[in-house]
């Protein structure tokens, strides 16, 4: 045992100076602060495309419990949200306030209007056109 002890102390203790390990801090901090911008803006992209998806699904099923149930329904988009009677769909901060404007389904699921749905984020401009009747739309988007 006093072997061991001896030998512990005869070895020399090497170890990061003040100013190595300030250095080493600096280069870690540059790194992890140059990869968060870049997964910030990865970050901002996934959450908008997922509401564009969670939109076109709430479009999808205000029409169809228009349909299912035989009465009117409505979809509103307000400045910052889209709801029918039963969900709300809030806006990502990224997206831009939105003028008002209500969907009206009739009781066999289609819309009567051929108005245009338009979001503008900061990197691009995504437009629903509807289509009279059956209730469809088509999406295009154009980069800014």
């Amino acid at each position: 045992m006093e072997s061991t002890a001896v030998r512990l102390r005869q070895l020399p203790i090497k170890a990061f100076t003040l100013l190595e390990s300030l250095l080493v801090l600096f280069a870690v901090s540059l790194v992890l602060l140059s990869l968060s911008g870049s997964v910030q803006a990865g970050f901002r992209q996934v959450q908008e495309q997922l509401f564009f998806l969670e939109f076109e699904q709430l479009y999808r099923e205000t029409q169809q419990l228009s349909a299912a149930g035989h009465e009117k329904m409505s979809l509103t988009i307000s400045e910052r949200a889209v709801s029918n009677v039963y969900q709300e769909l809030v806006f990502p901060q990224t997206l831009q306030e939105h003028e008002q404007q209500a969907i009206h389904f009739d009781q066999a699921g289609g819309n009567s209007s051929l108005s245009k749905i338009i979001f503008q984020t900061e990197e691009r401009t995504v437009v629903y056109q509807l289509y009279m009747g059956n209730g469809k739309f088509k999406k295009t988007e154009n980069q800014r």
